[in-house]
C-alpha cells in the first residue's frame, strides 16, 4: 500500500478520525503539526492520509499547506485561543512566519481523493462557508516510534485542562 511505498515495508496503520465542518458554522482548523498533540519522548516517522467524502473546495475548508515544512522540528504551539480547555492546537507566534505561510498551497480534491502529509507539515483548513457540510476522514500510518533522549517538552499539552485529557486520565489510573 501506499504508506509502505513512502514510509518503508515497517509501516502500519495508526488509527484514524473522522472531521465533520458544519456548513455555513465550520470554523477554520488553524495552522499547526500533527506531532504537537502527540507524545513529546517519542521520535515518529508518521504521516496522514486526509481524504474529503464530498468534494473539498476552498469554500468548504479544503487542506492547506506550507511546502517544505515537514523537515522542521515540532514548533511551540498553544491551544485555540490560548485557552487550556480546548484540545485543538494552533502554532505560535505566526505573524513572525508570514513569508513562510505566504508559500502555502491550498488542495481542493473530489470526493474521495486523498492528500498525505508528514506530521510535521504545517497545515490549515479554512472555514466551511458553503451550504452543505464538508467530511473527511483522517487515516494514520507510521513506522514504530523511537524514544528520545533529549528530554523534549511539549509544555501546551502539559497546560491543557480538557475533558477529553480528564477522560484520558482516569482510563490511564484504571489501567494501572
Amino acid at each position: 500500500h501506499i504508506a509502505r511505498q513512502l514510509l518503508g515495508p515497517a509501516a502500519d496503520g495508526g488509527g484514524d478520525h473522522a472531521i465533520l465542518k458544519p456548513a455555513r458554522s465550520g470554523a477554520e482548523t488553524p495552522w499547526h503539526q500533527d506531532e504537537a498533540y502527540w507524545d513529546p519522548a517519542i521520535d515518529y516517522t508518521s504521516l496522514s492520509v486526509w481524504v474529503p467524502l464530498q468534494e473539498a473546495t476552498e469554500e468548504n475548508g479544503c487542506m492547506v499547506f506550507v511546502p517544505r515544512t515537514h523537515t522542521l522540528e515540532v514548533l511551540p504551539h498553544h491551544s485555540v485561543g490560548h485557552d487550556p480547555r480546548i484540545h485543538a492546537l494552533e502554532l505560535d507566534h505566526l505573524d513572525q512566519m508570514a513569508d513562510l505561510l505566504a508559500t502555502a498551497v491550498s488542495c481542493p480534491l473530489p470526493a474521495g481523493g486523498a492528500t498525505f502529509h508528514y506530521s510535521r507539515t504545517f497545515h490549515y483548513t479554512g472555514p466551511n462557508r458553503s451550504d452543505s457540510a464538508r467530511r473527511a476522514h483522517v487515516i494514520g500510518f507510521g513506522l514504530p516510534g523511537k524514544p528520545r533522549t533529549d528530554g523534549r517538552r511539549f509544555p501546551w499539552n502539559e497546560a491543557k485542562h480538557t475533558a477529553r485529557d480528564e477522560r484520558r486520565r482516569a482510563f490511564e489510573a484504571k489501567a494501572k
